[in-house]
């Protein structure tokens, strides 16, 4: 793993800080990586996380993930959410159950020796069943509260399968799809609310269906003031693809959008996950997370 591809995903992390609104950050993991103890002599493969604990097979392989949230020092959060993209699992089918658990002592992806087990503490943080490919979203928020409130040292966490769990495999920070990568999400109120963020609260902007394939509609609720308006959308990278002004309003406050998924040169984007941001009057209002299924 190159140091170069931590130093731009570290940037990217900052991209995504720099678009959202103050009470929703994505965060992109500082680390990650798995351990495979039983074939000592088979490297990791290059942008795969994998896991399982299946006898049969001999597979017993444990995930690393990692996130830098010094950002949130003395704030309590609302939720937190680790979010993966299985690929693959067992082709003999069956649910990949899995315990999350703190891991207890430092390493990062660059050292670590992929053939040793992490050590980790004995409690379980959250569990999941993995057992259909896509997006999957797990609620970690009480272990990153833990780690905010410095009760416990953020060493990162482990997935771990639950005995008799075939395996399934999901895209690392490494995958050559920057839209498919894991991240973190993490929601807040701010300490200090003022009469602005109160107001941004009634944009109530969303979008359906999502996940979208073609096509997604995006709702908004503008405020009376609004003189101008548009809807940006970002992909994973922070890179702007498409732009919709918003120059006249209808008399009903809320309005609608229809994103097929192309970009301001109406080509197609690629699959995963992309932000969509209200600007109102030059400022920016709220934004939200859609994915496109491809």
């Amino acid at each position: 793993m190159k140091k170069s591809v931590i130093l731009s995903l570290s940037i990217l992390s900052i991209v995504f800080v720099s678009l959202i609104h103050a009470d929703t950050i994505l965060i992109t993991p500082c680390d990650d990586m798995y351990t495979d103890v039983e074939h000592s002599t088979l490297p990791p493969e290059e942008g795969e996380l994998w896991v399982a604990e299946f006898q049969p097979a001999g597979h017993f392989e444990r995930i690393m993930i990692k996130f830098d949230i010094e950002q949130f020092a003395g704030q309590t959060i609302d939720s937190a959410s680790l979010n993966l993209y299985r690929f693959l699992g067992c082709p003999q089918g069956g649910t990949t159950n899995t315990n999350i658990y703190a891991i207890t002592e430092d390493w990062n992806e660059e050292t670590w020796n992929p053939h040793i087990h992490v050590q980790f503490d004995n409690y379980v943080w959250a569990t999941y069943g993995f057992n259909v490919n896509g997006w999957h979203s797990i609620d970690i928020t009480q272990l990153v509260q833990s780690w905010i409130d410095n009760g416990l040292e953020n060493y990162g966490l482990l997935i771990k399968a639950q005995t008799g769990s075939k395996f399934s495999k999901f895209y690392s920070k490494e995958y050559s799809n920057l839209n498919l990568h894991p991240y973190l999400e993490v929601n807040y109120t701010p300490a200090s609310i003022g009469d602005d963020l109160i107001k941004e609260t009634l944009i109530n902007l969303q979008n359906y269906p999502n996940p979208f394939n073609p096509t997604t509609t995006i709702s908004y609720t503008l405020p009376q003031s609004s003189k101008n308006a548009e809807i940006e959308i970002y992909n994973i990278k922070g890179q702007r693809v498409k732009t919709f002004s918003i120059n006249r309003f209808s008399d009903s406050l809320v309005q609608q959008i229809i994103w097929n998924g192309k970009d301001d040169n109406n080509q197609s984007v690629g699959g995963g996950v992309y932000l969509y941001k209200l600007n109102v009057n030059g400022k920016s209002k709220a934004v939200k997370k859609c994915i496109l299924l491809k």
